[in-house]
């Protein structure tokens, strides 16, 4: 049998790939316009046409807005209906991601031999290839494929793509179904598709709409998430006890879940509640499900939503309790700041039941954090390169930044904090015959908090973390409407601000100093803070 094989992530079919498909398959490649030549060629027509879905294990991001097992459905309908106009047997394959290698082209024909059980070795002598990703027909053709171009070999204008659809779809939902781009462009089979699965350009709408989310499906393309996982999770029991005794059990929301290690820890106190997490990174989505599928949530209901903290999830009144961990300040950063955080928690009370509660665990800000104080920073603990040089080092490398003193880190954060975007004045003095920084608490304490982060060192420069203290936290929280809990006789069972010991004895001991102007010790700012806040009751 000769093979057609058709890679690509099949969002869609359009109305071309049914026409071109129906001439390739009646036509020798060697007499195909615009075929590429590669080291051999099928000599007849192919018989089978292999649909190789890639990156079928990502989904609900703006590269891969649709689930695997819908693109399937779509590709079914699709050469069913190919197939009452042209005689050829067909396979699905589902390709997972391999991330940006020039071994993409080689996994896949290799994937597809192991899926088949061997029953389908593809070659150049058996096998065209139907692509038109310039980057993707290079790889193939190194293998020595023959390459059906399919829309890049059209005359202008060209015929529309799958992505322009998708685009199209995300752009203009409700109304997808009447824009002339989609009409005239998309196969009857996947409108039909659309039309039966609802729920699916209104995905892809939310997606393309998000203000937030990047084209991966994350909130920042700079953070390595294996580390970041690792580094939260080796905490995680630590985290939960300090919430512990503020959840209410029913119906549980983690907000900014993550991989789901929190939940899980939750899932053994609370078995007979129902667990949601939310989080808006593809990665954690992929990572959360197999914790789901390990059986790591014991017998708890648990579900994930692949979505923007901003979107209204849940109906009003029907949350017992919502947890934010190391959330908040990530919306104040990433997105508009105090309006942003206003309108969370508004939406917060909105969506919990009467008495239901609000937990916030997450960074704060020093109280008094705009006056003025000497920072010290050691230059005994590593290299200390020309201030001059850091800024010329273009990568930020883990490796390089641990071998760096706390004195060169500021430096670097100096010039680093918020993309170097917005002032952070400071000015270098002497106290007592040794070096200082002159800086407000605030500064310094942004420092504190991020100055070990060399993992992820490019994403956490974008954080900003001591923008309210915990007076003004609570303030806010009562304006919007909350009652926020204290417990002085138990304060693991209310609101409490406190300094990590382990921080300070680990990362701020032997490494940085803290005085006021005239040369007085100064405690360590806090490094955490626990909010339990209540919906009152009717």
């Amino acid at each position: 049998m000769n093979y057609l094989l058709f890679p690509g992530r099949h969002l869609v079919n359009t109305v071309f790939q049914d026409t071109y498909l129906r001439r390739v398959l009646s036509t020798p490649p060697a007499e195909l316009p615009g075929v590429l030549p590669g080291r051999a060629s099928p000599a007849s027509p192919p018989t089978g046409i292999i649909f190789a879905i890639t990156s079928a294990n990502q989904e609900n991001s703006r590269f891969n807005p649709i689930p695997f097992h819908v693109r399937a459905i779509g590709v079914d309908r699709f050469a069913r209906d190919l197939r009452q106009r042209a005689d050829f047997h067909f396979r699905v394959f589902g390709i997972p991601h391999y991330g940006h290698t020039r071994s993409f082209a080689a996994f896949t024909v290799k994937e597809i031999a192991n899926q088949s059980e061997q029953r389908i070795e593809l070659t150049p002598e058996n096998c065209l290839v139907l692509c038109s990703t310039p980057e993707v027909v290079r790889i193939y053709r190194e293998l020595g494929f023959a390459i059906a171009p399919a829309e890049s070999a059209e005359p202008e204008p060209r015929p529309a793509t799958p992505l322009e659809i998708i685009r199209e779809i995300g752009a203009h939902s409700p109304d997808w179904q009447s824009r002339p781009l989609v009409t005239s462009n998309l196969a009857p089979s996947h409108r039909s598709l659309f039309e039966d699965m609802p729920e699916i350009p209104q995905r892809i709408a939310r997606l393309y709409q998000d203000p937030l989310t990047n084209q991966e499906g994350s909130l920042t393309a700079t953070r390595n998430y294996s580390t970041y996982a690792r580094g939260m999770n080796e905490i995680i029991r630590l985290k939960y006890l300090d919430i512990r005794g503020g959840i209410r059990p029913g119906r549980v929301v983690d907000e900014g879940c993550a991989d789901g290690a929190l939940l899980a820890e939750i899932s053994r106190n609370f078995p007979d509640s129902d667990l949601f997490g939310i989080d808006l990174s593809a990665e954690f989505a992929g990572r959360f499900h197999e914790r789901q599928r390990a059986g790591e949530f014991g017998g708890a209901y648990v579900h994930f939503f692949h979505r923007n903290l901003l979107d209204h999830i849940f109906e009003r009144d029907s949350i017992d309790t919502t947890i934010c961990n190391s959330t908040l300040h990530e919306l104040w950063s990433y997105a508009e700041q105090e309006k942003t955080v206003r309108g969370y928690l508004a939406e917060k009370l909105r969506q919990l039941r009467s008495g239901g509660r609000l937990i916030i665990r997450d960074v704060v800000g020093p109280e008094g954090a705009d006056r003025e104080i000497l920072l010290g920073c050691s230059d005994g603990d590593g290299m200390n390169p020309d201030p001059a040089d850091l800024g010329r080092h273009a990568g930020r490398e883990a490796e390089w930044l641990r071998q760096l003193s706390t004195r060169s880190r500021f430096h670097l954060f100096a010039r680093d904090f918020l993309g170097g975007n917005r002032p952070f004045p400071h000015r270098d003095t002497v106290h007592d015959g040794r070096p200082f920084v002159r800086l407000t608490l605030r500064q310094a304490a942004e420092f504190l908090s991020k100055k070990d982060y060399t993992d992820n060192w490019k994403a956490e420069m974008n954080e900003e973390f001591c923008f309210w203290d915990f007076a003004a936290w609570k303030a806010v929280l009562a304006e919007i409407g909350f009652q926020v809990r204290e417990n002085p006789n138990n304060p693991t069972q209310g609101s409490r601000v406190y300094t990590n010991p382990w921080i300070v004895q680990n990362r701020y001991e032997t490494h940085v100093v803290l005085l006021d102007p005239d040369g007085h010790s100064l405690p360590w700012p806090p490094t955490n803070m626990v909010l339990v806040a209540e919906k009152p009751q009717r």
